[in-house]
């Protein structure tokens, strides 16, 4: 059972990045220009995830926090085409509680974006194209520090368990 719940909730914290963000604290004055360069990945987490799963009529509440470490992390915009790519690696340490009980984990990750396609509309980055296209709000933008929040509010159903997860991912970039 508790493989199936870890299998379920590292599956709800990767489909998380199919979601809408909110622009609430949002940037107003964003633009590709700014945008373009290479940038390092200094922080990423989420302090606030929940995710409830049903599984067979039995309800798993489990909270959720992830915080990056160790980065070592480049990522390139670059314009005409509009490609983001990155290398390096860096950690995330992933702390879940289960039903009283804590665990953590540390996982490494690299290549932080796939060359991808990034688009700017207002205040909102997207990364993607279609179906596949994600949105990021620009919660801060300078010369030198781009920080992005990802927020999730996503019911999905997994291995015959339905799990809903909300959590808010923030990211920031320095050059």
């Amino acid at each position: 059972m508790k493989k199936i719940l870890l299998s379920t909730l590292l599956s709800a914290f990767t489909l998380v990045f199919l979601s809408c963000s909110n622009d609430e604290d949002a940037v107003t004055n964003a633009s590709e220009s700014q945008i373009t360069g290479t940038w390092n990945l200094t922080a990423l987490e989420t302090k606030d995830g929940r995710s409830d799963t049903n599984f067979d009529g039995t309800s798993i509440p489990t909270t959720f926090t992830a915080v990056g470490k160790d980065f070592d992390t480049v990522v390139t915009f670059s314009e005409n085409p509009n490609i983001v790519t990155s290398e390096g690696s860096y950690t995330t340490v992933i702390t879940t509680t289960v039903m009283g009980e804590t665990s953590t984990e540390e996982e490494t990750g690299e290549d932080f974006f796939d060359s991808d396609e990034w688009r700017l509309d207002g205040s909102t980055l997207y990364f993607g194209t279609g179906d596949e296209e994600v949105g990021f709000t620009i919660t801060e933008l300078t010369d030198g520090k781009m920080s992005l929040r990802y927020e999730v509010d996503e019911t999905v159903d997994f291995f015959g368990a339905t799990t809903s997860v909300s959590a808010t991912y923030n990211m920031t970039l320095t050059k």
